[in-house]
């Protein structure tokens, strides 16, 4: 049995059947066509790519920023593979840079300015994967990164719902300002300067917007002087310049520590250096003694009473130095900043700066001197500060605190007797602790600025219009207790209060319905883009 027709025939009938298909003529014109218009196609694609611009496969225009790059796709894209952000340093480098101003790891330092968050992590992202291009020239790169790109990586859910409670809020972070500070009594006494009853005047008093009115300004002392270095003011709320120091001295013009007859104790002998003594010695860094006035001292019987004290003064902040050298032997770097190095490690370089501006003073107190010792030591000190204040200048260069941080402390001093020099540090800086506080001899440092939100940027500028400033920050109870009389309880208004809203208070604007929701909204994940200007060293 036969399973079916074979070559040759057709069907029962056995019919001839051709040994190869024939084609009309008609369709191999067709195909003929076919194959040399595509040859063709192939040619101008080649020559398009190889030698002209690649328009004709690109996905659309770029964006004005790369405009000029339009006819250089090999500038952007490797053959057969993903834009790489190799491609994009080559622009947007500096050619000296070590951490890379649009690397991830100076992502990772934006805004927080934290250095310690700066290395690699797994599966990171290409930067063409957040800022897509061939938008058109009006496309802005900053705005293809939305929220579903950043929650591709994040698994934080959506502002109005997912976003988690800021840090400062859970962790119960202080604002921790090193100041003795009311709110509430200095709004009462410039509204009664001013004459006024708006509170929101009053914060913009010491709040000064910056330039752009996204933020404010750090306060500085000037914002106090004002009001607290007037002599005639009589306000009890206020602190004003003091009438006098009494302060104790003793043998040897107030040596801090003198050895007993165990060397491995030691026996206090508490004072301070007098005027005379430190102009007598003229070291280095003691110019001040030159330009204080002797009128400021009263010198009695053992009791120094200094009847005029200026904020930061020289002769109270050399004696404290005296007593933490008495505390610290080997205190390092720390001997050469006049407050405590308590600093978050984004501003390091705060550090560097009071240090370098210290050893600068110091030098030029020698430079009077014509030995040539002293004069090969003064150019050595110069050049060194002078590569030393570049480094710190340097925004990707990695500071390092711990060399100002103080910790060992002389053995062999009891805890009674560090209470001992405690209590006299409070002596010697008596003025300074209605604003200060002072602990182991040393000021502690004064954050002019919140520490809060280093991860985001707030833009007051966008939402002053919308509220006021008592609409967000209510932490503390304003309207409950101006133009009262008593004290206030501290823990209703103190400087470490953080008057910061949390996010719920965010979220009554926030909606996908009413203002936006986009994570760029607050997370200005970007450097600094002016680095494209800066692109050699």
């Amino acid at each position: 049995m036969t399973k079916g027709p074979t070559k040759g025939s057709f069907g029962d009938a056995g019919l001839p059947v051709a040994t190869h298909y024939v084609y009309p003529s008609s369709r191999n014109r067709a195909v003929w066509i076919g194959v040399a218009l595509g040859t063709l196609g192939g040619l101008v694609l080649a020559v398009n790519l190889g030698f002209g611009a690649g328009d004709l496969v690109a996905n659309g225009p770029l964006s004005s920023a790369h405009a000029m790059l339009e006819d250089n796709c090999a500038a952007c894209h490797t053959s057969f593979e993903a834009v790489s952000s190799d491609k994009c340093s080559v622009c947007h480098e500096r050619l000296t840079d070590t951490l890379g101003a649009y690397t991830f790891n100076a992502h990772y330092v934006y805004v927080s300015r934290d250095r310690t968050r700066a290395f690699g992590r797994e599966h990171e992202v290409a930067c063409a994967a957040c800022h897509v291009e061939h938008g058109g020239r009006r496309a802005d790169l900053r705005s293809t990164v939305t929220a579903a790109r950043c929650e591709s990586c994040h698994a934080t859910g959506s502002f109005d719902r997912g976003h988690p409670e800021f840090d400062f809020v859970t962790a119960a972070i202080p604002d921790d300002a090193g100041l003795t500070f009311t709110h509430i009594a200095h709004v009462d006494r410039v509204l009664d300067d001013r004459n006024d009853v708006d509170p929101e005047v009053a914060c913009l008093v010491c709040h000064v917007p910056t330039l752009d009115a996204r933020g404010f300004q750090p306060i500085a002392f000037d914002a106090c002087r004002d009001c607290h270095l007037q002599p005639d003011l009589e306000s009890a709320e206020l602190p004003i310049q003091p009438d006098g120091v009494p302060i104790v001295s003793v043998e040897n013009d107030g040596a801090p520590l003198t050895l007993g007859v165990d060397a491995d104790r030691v026996e206090l002998t508490l004072g301070v250096e007098t005027l005379a003594t430190v102009r007598a010695r003229l070291g280095p860094g003691e110019q001040w003694s030159r330009r204080m006035s002797a009128v400021q001292f009263d010198v009695d019987d053992g009791i120094v009473v200094k009847t005029a004290i200026a904020h930061a003064d020289p002769w109270v902040l050399h004696n404290l130095r005296r007593l933490r050298r008495a505390i610290y032997p080997s205190g390092g770097l720390a001997d050469l900043l006049d407050v405590s190095a308590d600093v978050a490690s984004a501003d390091t370089p705060e550090l560097y700066a009071e240090a370098l501006e210290t050893l600068r003073m110091q030098a030029d107190g020698l430079r009077g001197r014509d030995e040539d010792w002293v004069q090969a030591a003064l150019l050595e000190i110069d050049q060194m500060a002078g590569l030393l204040e570049r480094r710190a200048s340097d925004p990707n260069t990695t500071l390092n605190d711990a060399r100002f941080r103080v910790a060992a402390r002389d053995p062999r001093l009891t805890d009674a007797q560090l209470d001992e020099i405690d209590g006299f540090a409070a002596d010697v800086a008596e003025p300074c602790l209605k604003c200060h506080a002072v602990e182991r001899a040393t000021i502690a440092r004064v954050r002019p600025a919140q520490q809060v939100l280093r991860r985001a940027r707030f833009d007051h500028r966008a939402h002053v219009i919308q509220r006021g400033c008592l609409d967000c920050h209510t932490r503390i109870p304003f309207g409950d207790y101006l133009g009262d009389e008593g004290p206030i309880d501290a823990a209703l208004d103190n400087a470490t209060i953080q008057n910061v809203p949390a996010i719920d208070e965010c979220r009554q604007c926030h909606l996908p319905d009413r203002a936006s929701t986009e994570c760029v909204t607050c997370h200005v994940f970007h450097p600094d883009r002016s680095a494209r200007s800066r692109l050699l060293p």
